[in-house]
């Protein structure tokens, strides 16, 4: 620093001194050496991951689900917390005039929650957890999801329960939730593993699975689609990623194949393929449109949920559980399956 002219006043406009040179580079050879400007942080890549995981959970049992699912989507997780909590009390079920009781019968209850979604804009996909309370989700999902705009966004429902299945819990929410694109959900144990749960998350149409689909055929790659034919309706299925899958489009790409296919356990068209596929078998949890290979000679079209070690094959897309009951019937049917043009 070179010094004053006179007490703290300085000169800048007037020639230096020798002396003030002098001085200044004294001054600057005793500045602390390699001493550099702090590197700024690099900005954090978008990783694309726009996925909430919401939930109610009173006895841990959809908790575990959730804590499942965020690890497989690497998501982020909001609990659902009412605002008065839930005792045992509330939830004694063989008691009318309980808590749980009187808000389930009660299609206006809206118990208040504790807390919100931080920045809910962000998300384009929400999976929506809860458990089963008398066949329905209980009254505090509605509360959330009138709690927010859900315009545009897919909403993944999921439950859990000793035995109940998610039924129309899910169909009685839909218009809470103006606006959304709702997926067919999936009933789960409170206890199922890592493996059910994830095999469930890659059979769904995901926004981003959607926009891999739409890639791919743009850049040509029809041989990841596949049509199938039933009675003058033609639906469109995503095919998994898997040895089985890659057989089965090699198969047709040599011709289509046209299978009689019988009706099985009022959730299922099951039919012969005439020849053995390579197996993927894991314990899978299907829903309607789930394509399945059975045994690695059978070819299977879910209607309906079921569970069993299956190797999955695809799942159909664009089309309702209720549609797709619709154009399979109650009967037996002739599906023709083709590859993309």
């Amino acid at each position: 620093m070179i010094a004053p002219v006179s007490g703290n006043i300085f000169a800048p406009k007037e020639d230096a001194t020798r002396a003030q040179v002098a001085a200044a580079l004294m001054a600057f050879d005793q500045l602390p050496k390699g001493q550099t400007e702090p590197e700024q942080p690099a900005p954090q890549p978008d990783t694309g991951e726009h996925v909430l995981i919401a939930y109610f959970s009173n006895t841990n049992q959809t908790e575990n689900i959730a804590n499942l699912l965020q690890s497989i989507l690497n998501a982020d997780l909001y609990k659902i917390t009412p605002e008065t909590p839930y005792t045992s009390a509330d939830l004694n079920y063989n008691n009318d005039s309980c808590r749980a009781n009187q808000e389930q019968n009660d299609n206006s209850a809206r118990p208040a929650i504790s807390g919100s979604v931080e920045n809910m804009a962000q998300y384009d996909t929400v999976f929506l957890g809860y458990p089963i309370w008398w066949g329905q989700a209980p009254r505090i999902i509605s509360t959330f999801l009138e709690s927010y705009d859900f315009s545009g966004k897919t909403i993944v429902p999921f439950c859990t329960s000793g035995s109940s299945p998610i039924g129309s819990s899910a169909e009685n929410l839909h218009a809470l939730a103006f606006g959304a694109n709702w997926l067919d959900g999936q009933r789960f144990s409170g206890s199922a593993s890592s493996e059910t749960v994830e095999s469930w998350v890659s059979g769904l149409d995901l926004p981003e699975k959607q926009a891999h689909n739409a890639a791919a055929q743009t850049k040509g790659d029809a041989s990841a689609m596949m049509k199938i034919t039933i009675n003058g309706t033609t639906l469109t299925a995503a095919l998994e990623d898997n040895s089985s899958a890659d057989a089965l489009r090699e198969l047709l790409a040599n011709s289509p194949l046209t299978v009689q296919m019988s009706d099985y356990g009022s959730m299922e068209k099951v039919g012969p393929i005439g020849q053995s596929l390579p197996r993927n078998d894991r314990q899978t949890d299907t829903q309607a449109g789930d394509i399945i290979l059975y045994q690695g000679n059978q070819i299977v079209i879910y209607y309906d949920t079921n569970s069993w070690n299956f190797t999955r094959l695809g799942r159909i897309e664009g089309t309702t559980a209720q549609e797709l009951r619709g154009i399979l019937g109650s009967g037996d049917i002739r599906a023709t399956f083709s590859l993309e043009e």
